[in-house]
């Protein structure tokens, strides 16, 4: 079974680290509105939960219609206030979708969204400790 994982979680980090990577990049352009905890927040997290949607219902025409539908449904009949507010509403569909279809998928998402937390408050400790 690692066997089998391992090659996801090696695109799990390198998703991490290209939004990671992304986010200096758009500071040092002067984009400042990226520097906030949410937005970072939200790019990390939305590559990752589009992975983890995109392998669940890969080859199944049916779930991925419906599944258009309820993003559809929660991103236009409900006011959102942020960006990673909308994070957190897809990343609940997304549990719901992968643990009815795939417990594995389920698992790995909950795992990948831990790692993910874990990078966001590690860089944002390390920060404070060098900015003093």
């Amino acid at each position: 079974m690692l066997n089998s994982i391992f090659p996801h979680l090696i695109t799990i980090f390198l998703l991490i680290t290209a939004s990671l990577v992304g986010r200096t990049i758009l500071i040092f352009i002067g984009q400042t509105w990226v520097s906030t905890f949410a937005h970072t927040a939200t790019l990390t997290f939305l590559p990752i939960i589009t992975f983890v949607i995109t392998k669940v219902i890969a080859g199944n025409i049916a779930l991925s219609l419906g599944m258009v539908g309820a993003l559809s449904i929660i991103r236009f009949r409900n006011p959102v206030k942020s960006p990673f507010e909308l994070s957190v509403y897809f990343a609940s569909i997304t549990m719901g979708i992968a643990a009815s279809v795939s417990f594995k998928w389920f698992l790995f998402f909950i795992f990948a969204l831990a790692l993910a937390f874990t990078c966001l408050y590690l860089i944002e400790k390390i920060v404070k400790i060098i900015s003093g």
